[in-house]
């Protein structure tokens, strides 16, 4: 009794509009088209294509910053005590703080041609760097934005790891960075493997950082879904398009899950 309102709430705010995009997918078509006609148009348009695999590209280069710039902070976090870790844990929650849009707009102000970057650049004698309306400042952006997503799960990875192990390791006689290599990191995979899949998956619907750092050349899908809906008024061209983007997150997530637990069996972590 007390799953009736979620389950109602669920499927009157989630299920039900989803099941109306993938019905328009196929009926709202032209009057000589086949319920196939918008799909069709999707994957066979060079620029539609383009942009799909740019929006999964900008989803693995974020993920992989994610990651490289996440790990060492989930180390240092569990490393740190007191005060210390209640410090990096406040940096890593600072952007749930912060609207997304305020976020993307500082971001402007630091690497416009203008902006802070070439300003500090300038002091040190190296030549100015146009990173505004680029992949890399999107990149920037996304990651800032997606870091926290990483570091969390991660972080609780890492503390359910026993530190004895560590500690036996090392009383055998290896060496604190082969220890950490053959014990703490295999044992860390799991946060790692669920912290990139959560940002990967968040990646692919991004619209507020792609419009105001990047250019039309940068473009990526949910921006291309907003101008067919609000510029075109293709309803049906948009629905296709978002259950694409919908199946890719399924098939990611899926493929996503059955590596971790083939990972967390192998390891032999529940």
């Amino acid at each position: 009794m007390l799953a009736i309102p979620v389950v109602v709430f669920l499927g009157a705010f989630f299920l039900y509009p989803i099941l109306m995009m993938i019905v328009k997918s196929v009926t709202d078509v032209p009057a000589d088209g086949r319920i196939w006609t918008n799909f069709a148009w999707f994957f066979s348009d060079d620029t539609n294509m383009r942009i799909y695999w740019n929006t999964l590209l900008t989803g693995g280069r974020v993920t992989v910053f994610c990651i490289l710039v996440a790990y060492p902070m989930a180390y240092a976090m569990i490393c740190a005590k007191g005060v210390w870790k209640l410090a990096i844990l406040g940096v890593v929650l600072l952007p749930f703080w912060t609207s997304a849009v305020v976020r993307n707009f500082a971001w402007v102000v630091i690497l416009q041609d203008r902006g802070v970057l070439n300003y500090l650049l300038a002091l040190v004698g190296i030549a100015p760097v146009g990173l505004l309306g680029t992949s890399t400042a999107v990149t920037i952006g996304m990651t800032q934005v997606l870091l926290p997503f990483a570091v969390l799960p991660m972080y609780t990875t890492m503390q359910k790891i026993d530190q004895n192990l560590m500690r036996a390791a090392l009383m055998l006689g290896a060496r604190p960075v082969v220890a950490f290599a053959t014990v703490f990191l295999p044992l860390s995979l799991t946060g790692v493997f669920a912290g990139a899949i959560l940002v990967f998956v968040l990646t692919l619907g991004f619209y507020v950082t792609p419009a105001i750092l990047g250019s039309v050349r940068e473009a990526m899908l949910p921006q291309i879904i907003f101008r067919q809906v609000t510029d075109l008024l293709a309803w049906g061209r948009a629905s296709a398009m978002s259950v694409v983007l919908l199946v890719t997150t399924i098939a990611i997530l899926a493929i996503g899950a059955m590596l971790t637990r083939k990972l967390r069996d192998r390891i032999g972590t529940k």
